[in-house]
């Protein structure tokens, strides 16, 4: 569950050096992905700050007694049952690039609730001119340490700060039925829990799973520092410098027995749900043309929609994109087979109201999808998401032939998923989403001509957002604003489309919010996800889910489970 980087060629020789606080001689495995990111970026650690404070004596009986409390069968749980792979240990000596560093070790005057740290180790701290110090050790500081690194102390807070504060990571949002985690990277503060946010992104609650939860978040952020610090070297961080973010979230503390019981009957209750929606609730999706659009802003996509005939049993029909020739609508879509599972482009003529039969017009040995359709210089090109083929790929229609022929790649050895092509300004930007992290980490790459060669955003992945990030349609103007369509995965896969307003757009910036939201067909046939719609001429292009029984895919899926 790793992140996975964007290939980086002819970066720049980084001169950042970072400290780690830490409770010894290992890290936790996503500390470690953490420490690799950055020293393989060329980054360098210099200090190693080791808490060396003594842990209180606690006696047998002591700690049998705390089993028996009113928190015992949460620490019963961690202790015996909670065994997540991204808490397991490493020994930092393993790390290359560690072996050899200095190290100081550290006892802080407690206060209250907080830790100090001597002014001779901060001196000594000093004398190392950090860039900044990643926090995974110790508990709450303040004082002077904040301020000894350039660029101050970065510490994770596993969960949005505006909904939980405290903790565990993770643990409330599958008791209260969240469907969406988030996460923080912050610049400490002498403000417990006001702190300046470096980076925030928002993941698909594990609801079956705390281990799968936390392995999620931890993994999937690991990379945060990196980004920051890639956003340094290119110029583009002043938001180390913004207020400290305020909440009045509550403070929650390690859950009660009581808790614990409804939490693990939650959790048993998720776990069922999830194996049976994964064998007996496929997606089911079909193509809907509305020839009164919608507003292009808000609300559904019409009353008059024209579905697409239902497709052969085991098939469904999703991603439609559309083009104007001659007068009639060509609708091109992703025809997807559960029996091979994969699927291919094909296409549908609507003219006067009637649909012509479905026909192929792209197929490749790999899975195709979301056909992407754009115009150039006269002639029509598809960017389908081909991210099994490892890159993303430009299609041009053979009139003479009835078939989109492969062009050239794009952007090799990126997976991408649901790319999406447009011209803004001077340059052509293709946004899409890494295959590894599809409904949540954007990536945007730009080009002096559709042809290339494209460049990865400085900024990649430039938004980490499960509610709207994923591509979800054609970008298009609205009374002097980009629209750009996005998937809302929140709640559940193409749940609605949100109408994203681009604020900014450049080889070094991006920033975005939501403007407006599409939202499924009601009283359709296809009433539980609308996840692309697009703009054509006088027409609204868009798709519809419903969920059924499929045969082919219930044996698959069995047999993934059971073997």
């Amino acid at each position: 569950m790793k992140t996975s980087l964007t290939n980086h060629k002819n970066i720049p020789s980084p001169e950042l050096k970072f400290g780690i606080m830490c409770s010894g001689s290992s890290l936790q495995k996503w500390q470690a992905d953490a420490v690799r990111y950055l020293l393989d970026y060329g980054l360098s650690c210099t200090m190693l700050i080791v808490d060396d404070n003594e842990e209180p004596a606690v006696s047998m009986f002591r700690k049998i007694k705390r089993y028996l409390d009113p928190g015992g069968f949460y620490r019963f749980y961690r202790r015996f049952f909670f065994r997540p792979e991204a808490l397991k240990p490493v020994v930092m000596d393993s790390i290359p690039g560690l072996k050899e560093v200095k190290t100081i070790r550290c006892k802080t005057v407690r206060k209250g609730y907080s830790e100090y740290f001597t002014p001779d180790d901060i001196e000594v701290i000093r004398e190392q001119q950090l860039d900044f110090i990643l926090r995974f050790g110790f508990n709450i500081i303040r004082g002077d340490i904040l301020r000894a690194a350039k660029y101050g102390v970065w510490s994770f807070h596993h969960d949005d700060e505006q909904k939980y504060r405290g903790g565990p990571p993770g643990f409330r949002e599958i008791l209260h039925k969240d469907a969406v985690t988030g996460a923080i990277l912050q610049r400490l503060t002498e403000k417990l829990d006001g702190g300046i946010v470096l980076k925030k992104g928002f993941y698909p609650t594990v609801a079956h799973s705390w281990e799968g939860q936390i392995n999620l978040l931890y993994f999937r952020s690991a990379e945060w520092p990196l980004l920051v610090c890639k956003d340094i070297l290119n110029g583009n961080a002043g938001y180390l410098d913004e207020p400290p973010v305020k909440t009045s979230a509550k403070i929650f503390k390690a859950p009660r027995n009581g808790e614990m019981l409804r939490f693990a009957f939650r959790l048993l209750k998720n776990k069922v749900a999830f194996h049976y929606r994964e064998l007996f609730r496929p997606e089911d999706w079909n193509v809907g043309i509305a020839e009164v659009i919608s507003d292009g802003m808000t609300g559904s996509v019409g009353e008059h929609a024209v579905w697409l005939p239902p497709p052969p049993k085991g098939r469904y029909y999703a991603d439609p994109f559309a083009f104007l020739s001659d007068g009639r609508l060509h609708v091109l879509f992703e025809n997807y087979d559960y029996r091979f599972r994969k699927g291919k482009i094909s296409r549908v003529v609507f003219h006067k109201g009637k649909i012509s039969a479905a026909e192929t017009v792209l197929e490749e040995p790999f899975h195709l999808s979301y056909p992407f359709v754009t115009g150039y210089k006269g002639d029509i090109y598809c960017v389908p998401e081909a991210a099994d083929s490892g890159g993303i790929r430009l299609y041009r229609f053979d009139k003479g032939k009835n078939r989109f022929l492969f062009e050239k790649v794009l952007v090799d050895g990126f997976p991408g998923v649901d790319p999406t092509i447009f011209q803004y300004e001077d340059k052509w930007w293709l946004f899409a989403t890494d295959k590894s992290q599809s409904n949540t980490d954007l990536h945007v790459f730009y080009a002096d001509d559709l042809f290339g060669p494209y460049h990865p955003h400085a900024g990649n992945p430039v938004k980490i957002d499960i509610r709207n990030a994923r591509p979800a349609g054609t970008p298009y103007w609205n009374n002097g604003c980009l629209i750009r369509p996005a998937q809302d995965c929140s709640q559940t896969y193409g749940g609605r489309t949100v109408l994203n307003s681009i604020a900014e757009l450049t080889e070094n910036r991006f920033s975005e919010e939501a403007a407006g939201y599409i939202e499924p067909l009601s009283g359709s046939r296809y009433s539980k996800g609308l996840h692309t719609f697009s703009l054509v001429g006088g027409y609204t292009i868009f798709d519809g889910k419903k969920f059924m029984f499929n045969r082919h895919h219930f044996r698959w899926m069995l047999k993934k489970k059971l073997f």
